[in-house]
């Protein structure tokens, strides 16, 4: 959908449940294998390695719910200043069912997911994500290896947002769960891929817990009022709800700490899907964020509010929370240099949205972000429609935004997609390459840059 379209909307002139299904929010056909790319400009020598993009393609092409489609992974091998480009379905047993009608039976077999969310590597292995059940794991190829509870001892479903440290090598990551206690399971992963930790934490509710985040030294955790009733649910009605009668908090615990660790502060009610990142500073936390009002206040099926850029100032000491507004844009995807997660960073990057009120339509800038003042500078890629921003710098001794920015970007008027590499320190001007794929790649969701190993 450009950002000159019109809002989609059904023949009553109101709200489109099929909203996903349409324009570039609809799935493509093929699985497709494509080397020597078209290429605009020169793709840095130093980028050698892999950018993989999570998303939903459902194959009836009668997803009820934009968060159902299946999981496909588009990934682009980057080399010697070259690009090829494939696109492959993770092969769970959801997927290859060709149905996107996930039944509650589904929902509680931990092992039936969509894959769809995000696609993430450590210690050399690949997963694909998705907030409702265990990871499924691939190769660099994109084939399905299988389903992953490490061992048996991942005993919740799993987050679609790991943390990866850059100072110790670890994965941190978290499960909810919406129906039963515990409601929340910690897991931290050593530098060699093994699961060194496992902790339920008690929350008083079942919450859609959709991210959280992580500093040197502490894990924060978001308990906000998206709420699970299973009586809803039983009666036919959205299981989510918007509930700030059930109050808003964050949890500070250490790192290698467990559920009597946890200091809870109390905030004013809101939502955040995704932060951009958190950081020790002295005897305060400090997490930046993107900020929702409500969220599924009308429902699961309610998901168009966006947010904005805000910061949470946790002081330990005193027990309080400074909440400040740093910007009036509607923004998400918020993320920062993969080198300084749970870092203090001078920048974070973060994606355009538009007010939309029937979906979360994504606008055609993208957002530098300078924390000292809360003002972006803006790459504005005029009439395409962009994505997440996935910052890969030049190297630890190099500046903060030393690097570049990559985006998977959509030009309805040609309808093709592009991978967009953004010139770090100078963030306005012109992209340092533009690799054009064979086919249009569908709206997504998250993605990651990989190294070659």
């Amino acid at each position: 959908m450009s950002t000159t379209e019109a809002a989609p909307t059904g023949t009553d002139g109101g709200f489109d449940p099929q909203w996903h299904l349409r324009d570039n929010w609809g799935p493509v056909d093929d699985e497709v294998t494509a080397t020597e790319l078209e290429v605009e400009g020169e793709i840095p020598a130093e980028l050698d390695g892999h950018y993989m993009r999570n998303g939903f393609n459902p194959k009836d092409k009668a997803s009820a719910h934009w968060f159902f489609g299946h999981g496909m992974v588009h990934a682009f091998d980057l080399r010697d200043g070259t690009a090829s480009y494939r696109n492959r379905y993770v092969h769970t047993p959801f997927n290859d069912s060709g149905s996107s009608e996930m039944k509650p039976e589904l929902m509680m077999d931990l092992t039936n997911s969509p894959a769809n969310t995000n696609v993430v590597r450590h210690a050399g292995r690949i997963w694909t994500l998705e907030e409702a059940h265990h990871p499924w794991e691939i190769d660099h190829d994109l084939d399905t290896i299988g389903v992953d509870d490490f061992g048996g001892k991942v005993v919740s479903a799993f987050t679609a947002h790991p943390k990866l440290c850059p100072v110790t090598g670890e994965m941190l990551a978290f499960g909810y769960s919406v129906a039963a206690p515990p409601h929340l399971h910690y897991y931290r992963f050593s530098p060699d891929g093994e699961l060194v930790q496992v902790e339920p934490i008690t929350l008083p509710a079942g919450v859609m817990m959709h991210d959280f985040n992580i500093t040197d030294s502490k894990v924060v955790w978001m308990d906000l009022p998206a709420c699970f009733s299973m009586e809803r649910a039983m009666a036919g009605e959205s299981p989510f709800f918007w509930n700030p009668d059930n109050g808003a908090r964050l949890g500070v615990m250490p790192r290698d700490g467990g559920d009597a660790d946890v200091q809870w502060f109390d905030i004013e009610p809101g939502y955040v899907v995704h932060p951009f990142n958190s950081y020790d500073d002295g005897d305060r936390i400090v997490l930046d964020v993107s900020r929702l009002d409500t969220f599924m206040n009308g429902g699961f099926d309610d998901i168009s509010e966006k947010g904005k850029f805000w910061r949470w100032t946790i002081d330990l000491a005193s027990g309080s929370v400074a909440e400040e507004q740093m910007d009036d844009r509607l923004v998400d995807f918020g993320r920062v240099n993969d080198l300084y997660v749970g870092q203090k960073t001078p920048y974070a990057y973060g994606t355009q949205l538009l007010p939309n009120p029937y979906c979360p339509e994504i606008g055609s800038q993208i957002y530098k972000y300078d924390l000292a003042t809360g003002e972006p500078e803006i790459h504005d890629m005029g009439d395409l429609v962009g994505g997440e921003a996935v910052f890969v710098g030049r190297g630890p001794d190099a500046d903060h935004d030393d690097g570049w920015g990559m985006v998977l970007a959509y030009d309805p008027d040609n309808d093709r997609s592009e991978l967009r590499i953004i010139n770090g320190q100078d963030w306005s001007g012109e992209p340092a390459a533009r690799i054009f794929t064979p086919q249009r790649v569908p709206y997504g969701a998250h993605g990651n840059w990989m190294p070659r190993l």
